[in-house]
């Protein structure tokens, strides 16, 4: 069984911080029990899940003095409202963890949505979604488009909801495989005809899960071709259909597509994922719909989580904060 970080790109000169960060998750990846685990996919499964709780605990963690958690009920799927002091109960941000589908919780979270919180003085709704393999495809995705629905009628105080739905300002953003839901939760609204969020942004997402050949990465320990490949079997199944829209936007239609809002993708230009964001935003491009492509260099795959570690962490959530924040008439 090939670990996410087993694959070693030669004669390549790497800066101090990533190497730390590769080093880091490569440790965090050898530290997984295996013990008793023979199936190769329950390796795998176990071993993101050993990745996902401390992924970016690198470094000095965020001041996140004044943060709020606060658990809520979104129609039957957990989720958490993270807040700031200055939070604005009618700007509202759902946010859709990574984790291949199989791994990470809001409580992974807590240093980026707090830092994202206390940027975009939004309240962030963190969703605790079914994992697979247990809850194989669409359980996951069923739950975001439930909590997303939620957010739009319900704000952080039960009291103070913060004027009517028309009124709330309601951003979605999502990484990874969070992106991936990101945008299939998009896809399902615009299909249904219902709301769709003000701004999507999606941070490396998963798009393209058919592994194309061009899917490929110059650098990139934690989203190789063959991690990805694992993680859309445990999420769909061996009988799935990877080429199901749902599964891999890139395949949404010219129509369904040109519904989407204005939309930013962030992603490393050194990590596989850099094609799928590439292929999307020409897609969207080409829909009609504004796009902001926004590419970084040298990061790791979510570089967000790293806030001890790369400065360009918190200028990423400070350029999604931006974007999210650019409609609001303060």
């Amino acid at each position: 069984m090939e670990h996410p970080m087993d694959h070693i790109t030669p004669q390549r000169q790497r800066s101090p911080e990533l190497e730390q960060a590769f080093a880091h998750l490569a440790g965090l990846a050898a530290s997984a029990d295996l013990a008793g685990i023979s199936d190769p996919l329950l390796q795998f499964v176990a071993v993101i899940r050993a990745l996902m709780p401390r992924y970016g605990d690198v470094g000095a963690p965020p001041n996140l003095e004044g943060i709020e958690v606060v658990p809520v009920d979104a129609d039957g799927v957990p989720a958490e409202w993270v807040l700031a002091p200055n939070a604005d109960p009618a700007h509202r941000l759902v946010y859709i963890h990574g984790g291949g589908w199989i791994g990470g919780c809001p409580r992974d979270y807590r240093a980026l949505a707090g830092t994202l919180a206390m940027l975009s003085r939004a309240a962030v709704l963190m969703v605790d979604y079914r994992l697979a393999p247990e809850h194989r495809f669409p359980a996951g995705l069923d739950d975001c488009v439930t909590a997303f629905r939620w957010a739009s009628r319900h704000g952080p105080d039960p009291h103070r909801q913060g004027g009517h739905e028309a009124q709330v300002h309601l951003s979605l953003v999502g990484d990874s495989a969070g992106g991936n839901l990101a945008a299939a939760t998009c896809l399902e609204l615009v299909a249904g005809g219902a709301r769709v969020p003000d701004r999507l942004v999606l941070i490396a997402g998963t798009l393209d899960n058919q592994s194309p050949a061009d899917r490929a990465g110059i650098d990139d320990q934690v989203a190789t071709a063959e991690s990805l490949a694992a993680a859309t079997v445990a999420y769909l199944g061996p009988d799935g259909d990877p080429s199901d829209y749902r599964v891999s936007p890139v395949r949404a239609s010219r129509a369904l597509l040109a519904g989407f809002p204005p939309t930013l993708l962030q992603v490393s230009a050194i990590e596989t994922l850099a094609y799928d964001s590439r292929k999307f935003a020409g897609l969207l491009a080409d829909a009609g719909v504004r796009v902001n492509l926004s590419t970084w260099p040298e990061l790791p795959h979510v570089w967000h989580a790293f806030l001890g570690l790369f400065p360009d962490a918190t200028d990423a959530l400070q350029e999604i904060a931006d974007f999210v924040n650019a409609s609001i008439d303060r």
